[in-house]
């Protein structure tokens, strides 16, 4: 049998025997040798070790922050545009679009076209839809009167600076990723290349909102970024957060074969418990857990298709989900532990 980290070279691994997450040492293994099988570009076989304390997973050993950058060869920073919820295609779909760029440009003062001015009131209707919106736009609040300062910490394909610069703010974004740097910088985003290291060369109490969308799940000291970001928070502002759940029904369902496992890129996943304690102790307040809608029609497929073999990269239900996906869906509305992602907003205390 492979030892963990076989084919990645030795010098570039770093073992890490305590949690990263809580600092205990009390730990069992999780899952043996898995492998990168959504991408395929990372070698390697890595172990993926639960805490019994906070039950936070990490791999373990794991890439150094030095070699990591062989796991990115092709993700999905490299590619441009936005994703669309829901693509304009066919007579429904169009509509439900249109509807959905007027809810945008309603809620969040957007310029989307085309519009259907029904959006703004029937997507009120639809919760996952309207969820999953809110998610897009990462619940932000309206721009205050003299102007209104947004980092995105991994702005991956620039999506969201897109979002948060046509609703008015002043938007910039950092990601370690040069490819993901250069195609941004060459659409006219204000962004930069670098990690956690680029934080500690920002002002304090810089910026109203910092939003950080699947990126804590790849760093090496999630605890010194959250500790970062508050510091650079003005008192009252807020910071939006997105990462898989441990505990969701789709690692419960798939184990292993669970799409958001992704060795090595996802260096530390978190549940409810450890993400709102990790908030907590850094002087979070307001810790508020939100829906991000739609989310089992993106994992459970690419899932089924690494359970039974098939190719990750053609998974998917074409805009027609099973009654099984409508089922969890609604579930997930509902059980606040079982969902997919962990989406969460909290505050920076007003009074320091």
């Amino acid at each position: 049998m492979s030892k963990p980290g076989s084919w990645w070279p030795a010098k570039d691994l770093e073992y890490i025997p305590n949690c990263p997450v809580c600092g205990k040492a009390d730990r069992r293994l999780l899952h043996a040798g898995l492998t990168d099988r959504v991408f395929g570009v990372a070698p390697g076989k890595w172990d993926l070790y639960l805490c019994n304390s906070c039950e936070s997973g990490w791999l373990d050993p794991r890439p150094t922050v030095a070699s990591i950058g062989v796991a990115y060869a092709s993700y999905y920073t490299h590619e441009v545009g936005d994703h669309p919820i829901v693509r304009r295609k066919g007579l429904v779909r169009a509509f439900l679009h249109d509807c959905m760029n007027d809810y945008r440009n309603t809620r969040y003062g957007l310029a989307r076209l085309p519009a259907n001015r029904l959006g703004r009131w029937l997507i009120y209707l639809l919760p996952s839809i309207r969820a999953a919106v809110d998610s897009q736009c990462r619940h932000l609040p309206p721009v205050p009167e003299k102007g209104g300062r947004v980092l995105d910490v991994g702005f991956g394909n620039g999506g969201f600076l897109r979002i948060a610069s046509e609703a008015g703010w002043e938007a910039q974004g950092i990601d370690f990723d040069p490819r993901a740097v250069e195609l941004a910088a060459a659409a006219g985003l204000n962004v930069r290349e670098g990690g956690v290291e680029q934080l500690s060369g920002m002002p304090d109490e810089y910026f109203d909102v910092i939003t950080l969308c699947h990126v804590i799940e790849h760093v090496h000291q999630p605890i010194q970024l959250i500790s970062e970001l508050f510091r650079l928070l003005k008192p009252g502002g807020i910071l939006w957060l997105d990462t898989p759940n441990l505990s969701s029904y789709g690692h419960l369902r798939f184990g292993r074969h669970w799409r958001d496992l992704d060795p090595p890129r996802h260096l530390v996943l978190l549940n409810i418990e450890s993400l709102h304690q990790m908030l907590n102790a850094a002087g979070f307040v307001k810790i508020m857990q939100c829906w991000r809608g739609l989310s089992v029609f993106d994992v459970l497929p690419v899932s089924e298709a690494l359970a039974s073999g098939g190719d990750p990269n053609k998974a998917s239900r074409n805009g027609k989900p099973r009654l099984n996906d409508l089922v969890v869906e609604f579930r997930q509305m509902l059980l606040k532990r079982e969902r997919e992602f962990l989406t969460f907003i909290a505050e920076k205390p007003e009074n320091q």
